[in-house]
């Protein structure tokens, strides 16, 4: 089966990662995977025999240029199936199919499966939104990434039957994750004093410097842990990511004092390393879909402090058993979770091995990757029915 991936790069974000890792690991004895980006970033790797075409993006004035390509792209590779990954790339994919009569099993183009990462009431943008509900009626299925958003897209968008929706999570890599993981961290300062004291407890906090992230509370949340651990326990906070925020970060963190308390990594290629050395994590996004970072730093052994946001994050940590989660926005639940773990090592240490063990099995490839083949093979119009590897009409 000839699958084409259409992603906006294949950098940076969860949903690019998404990409590169599925083309990575579907069966090559079933599917030739290629894959399409709007613009010409890449930093995650993707395998020898898997093409990539650059779509050549570069803003709203390219876009109809941007569409044409990605339209002369499917009639080169003739794809069975064609994946788009994002709303924006979703939007990309459907006006490129419109014109070739693509979308829905039985018609004369490849069948589309569109994925949604993030929650549509919160995340989707009123122009991208109002050219979606014209688009996604025509694919032949939905997948959202958690149970959450699944049930949010249908009430968002009524026009996709119930029936073609469908979650499946994101695919994590965790050998390669482990692989990363294994370099050397960053240098850190491990403080002073004897005992527990001579090493502070370190948070780590991974995304986007962006308001649906959160940065600013994680700062907020810091300043109620010092403050209610002053001479118990040292608590730090890495903040690992680059955006617009950045700037006021720098100055709420020097308002607050907190210069030594608080670091701005920026982006970092491989955060790995930063998380498996840390003693916590600390996610603070008012919504989502299923955050890949807090999927990463479970696997890693990490426990977590995480919003029980829109959607997601409830069903990556286990509340009481993995981490420990906290309403939206609320400064004063979140510091007080933390600083509950930061003072107990030995609950730290049982949370983090419950969660490198269930994050592994629930998001692992062996767990994730059949079940995103079995629905691109009934996308494609076929279906591989139990165990007997005969392959029956739709």
């Amino acid at each position: 089966m000839r699958l084409l991936l259409v992603s906006h790069s294949l950098s940076g974000g969860g949903a690019e990662r998404f990409a590169a890792t599925l083309a990575a690991h579907l069966d090559r004895e079933k599917f030739a995977p290629a894959i399409a980006v709007a613009t010409d970033r890449a930093t995650y790797r993707v395998p020898d025999d898997v093409r990539v075409t650059r779509l050549g993006y570069r803003g709203l004035v390219t876009l109809p240029r941007t569409i044409a390509r990605l339209r002369r792209t499917i009639a080169a590779e003739r794809p069975d199936v064609v994946l788009s990954n994002v709303l924006s790339t979703n939007c990309l994919t459907g006006a490129a199919l419109t014109g070739l009569g693509g979308g829905s099993p039985g018609g004369p183009g490849p069948a589309w499966v569109a994925r949604i990462g993030n929650a549509p009431e919160h995340g989707d943008p009123p122009l991208h939104a109002l050219w979606a509900r014209r688009l996604y009626p025509r694919a032949a299925r939905v997948i959202t990434n958690s149970r959450g958003l699944a049930r949010a897209f249908v009430r968002y968008y009524p026009g996709v039957p119930e029936r073609l929706v469908e979650s499946v999570a994101n695919p994590t890599d965790f050998d390669r994750l482990d692989e990363l993981a294994a370099a050397p961290p960053p240098a850190v300062s491990e403080g002073r004093g004897p005992g527990e004291r001579s090493r502070p407890v370190r948070v780590v906090w991974v995304g986007r410097l962006e308001p649906q992230k959160r940065p600013d509370l994680a700062i907020e949340v810091m300043m109620r842990v010092r403050r209610d651990l002053a001479g118990a326990h040292d608590v730090r906070l890495s903040l690992c990511g680059k955006g617009p925020l950045r700037s006021r970060l720098e100055r709420r963190i020097a308002e607050a004092a907190l210069g030594e308390a608080v670091e701005l990594t920026g982006f970092l290629n491989n955060p790995f390393p930063m998380m498996r050395a840390a003693d916590l994590f600390l996610s603070t996004s008012d919504f989502e879909g299923l955050p890949n970072a807090l999927i990463e730093a479970q696997g890693l052994g990490l426990p977590a402090v995480a919003t029980r946001c829109p959607y997601g994050p409830d069903e990556v940590v286990d509340d009481g058993e993995t981490g420990l989660l906290a309403a939206p926005g609320d400064a004063d639940a979140l510091a007080a979770a933390v600083a509950a773990l930061a003072a107990d090592r030995e609950r730290r240490e049982r949370f983090g091995r419950a969660a490198a063990e269930r994050a592994r099995e629930r998001f692992g490839l062996a767990s994730v990757v059949p079940r995103w083949e079995a629905i691109l093979e009934q996308a494609a119009g076929c279906r591989v029915s139990g165990g007997s590897g005969e392959e029956e009409g739709a």
